[in-house]
C-alpha cells in the first residue's frame, strides 16, 4: 500500500476506434444478468444542499456483500470478444505524450439509501461519449433505491482539487453475485463542465481473462486512495479474485480493478472491486451485459 500523488495527468487515445459497437461474435450476455436504470429527479441545488458538512461527515462506508459460503458455479457461457476502450486525456493537458493517471480519476462516492442513511463508496472515472461516465460496484445502493449521488475524483483526505459532481442517471447489472457486481453512474455537468474534460478518464476492457491487475479504492479509515497487486484469477463463480490484498476496508467498494497498469499510472478497467471472497479480494468481470450497461451509460 501507498499514498499516491493525486496528480491529474493526461492521456492519449482516439474515441474512433474505441467507442465501436461490439460485434456479433461477442452477443452472448452474462447468464442470469438483465439491467436497470434509474434518472435523477433532484436539481443540482437540491444535491448540493443535502450534502451538508454534518452529513457528510456522518455517512457511512457501505458495507460489502458477503461472498458465498460455497462455491457456486458459473452457468456455463461462451466467452464474448474482448473489447478495449482506450483511456483519454483531460482537454486541459494536450501534450500527446501524457497518459491520464487513473490516481487522479479514481475518486470518493456520497449516496443515501433511504430508510437506512448516507453511504461512501469509491468510483472512477471511465471513457464515455459523453465524457461523464463513473463506474462503480452495484452494491453501492443500486437496487436498494440509492440517490443523492455525488463523486469527487481525485478525492485526498477531504481535499477536492477536482470539485464535485452530481448525478443524471445510474445503470447497473442486476441477478448473480460479486461476477455481476457493476454499475456506471453518469455525472451531471455543471456549466457544461465534464468530468472527463477535467481528469481525463480510465480505459474500459470487457471479456478480458484475469491477468495481472491492481485494485484502487479510497477505504474510510485512510480516506485517500491506496492500492494492492497481484495475480488475477478467475474465482468459481465468475468473478475476479486477487489473493494477499489487505488494506482495502470499508470505503473502497466500487474501485477500480485496473489491468495493464504502468508506471505514469495509465490502465484499463476491467471490473469493480466487491469486497472479499473468502481470504480474496473479489471484483465483477466486465462481460458483455457490463458492456451493454456502459454502453447505455455513454449514450444517455
Amino acid at each position: 500500500m501507498r499514498q499516491p500523488v493525486l496528480t491529474a495527468l493526461a492521456a492519449t487515445a482516439s474515441l474512433c476506434a474505441a467507442l465501436t459497437p461490439v460485434t456479433a461474435a461477442a452477443a452472448q450476455n452474462t447468464p442470469g444478468a438483465s439491467t436497470a436504470k434509474v434518472v435523477n429527479t433532484k436539481s443540482r441545488t437540491q444535491l448540493d444542499a443535502y450534502w451538508t458538512p454534518d452529513r457528510i461527515r456522518a455517512a457511512k462506508p457501505m458495507p460489502a456483500p458477503e461472498g458465498p459460503s460455497a462455491a457456486r458455479p458459473a452457468a456455463p457461457t461462451k466467452k464474448g470478444v474482448p473489447v478495449h476502450i482506450p483511456a483519454t486525456r483531460p482537454v486541459t493537458a494536450p501534450d500527446a505524450g501524457i497518459q491520464s493517471s487513473v490516481w487522479g480519476t479514481v475518486g470518493r462516492l456520497y449516496f443515501t439509501i433511504p430508510g437506512k442513511g448516507d453511504y461512501i463508496c469509491s468510483g472512477n472515472v471511465v471513457t464515455a461519449a459523453n465524457r461523464s461516465v463513473v463506474a462503480t460496484a452495484r452494491h453501492c445502493g443500486f437496487g436498494d433505491g440509492g440517490t443523492n449521488y455525488r463523486f469527487a475524483p481525485g478525492y485526498n483526505k477531504g481535499n477536492t482539487p477536482n470539485g464535485w459532481w452530481g448525478w443524471r442517471s445510474a445503470g447497473w447489472l442486476t441477478g448473480g453475485g460479486q461476477e455481476n457486481d457493476s454499475a456506471f453512474l453518469v455525472l451531471d455537468a455543471p456549466n457544461g463542465r465534464r468530468v472527463q474534460d477535467v481528469v481525463g478518464s480510465t480505459g474500459l476492457g470487457f471479456n478480458w481473462s484475469s491477468n495481472y491487475a491492481h485494485i484502487l479504492g479510497l477505504p474510510v479509515d485512510k480516506d485517500y486512495a491506496v492500492w494492492c497487486e497481484g495475480q488475477g484469477y478467475a474465482g468459481p463463480s465468475g468473478q475476479r479474485l486477487m489473493n494477499n490484498c489487505n488494506g482495502l476496508s470499508g470505503g473502497a467498494s466500487g474501485g477500480a480493478w485496473i489491468e495493464n497498469y504502468q508506471s505514469d499510472g495509465s490502465a484499463t478497467q476491467t471490473g469493480a472491486y466487491s469486497g472479499s471472497y473468502g481470504a480474496a479480494a473479489a471484483a465483477s468481470a466486465w462481460g458483455n451485459s457490463s458492456y451493454d450497461v456502459w454502453n447505455g451509460a455513454q449514450s444517455s
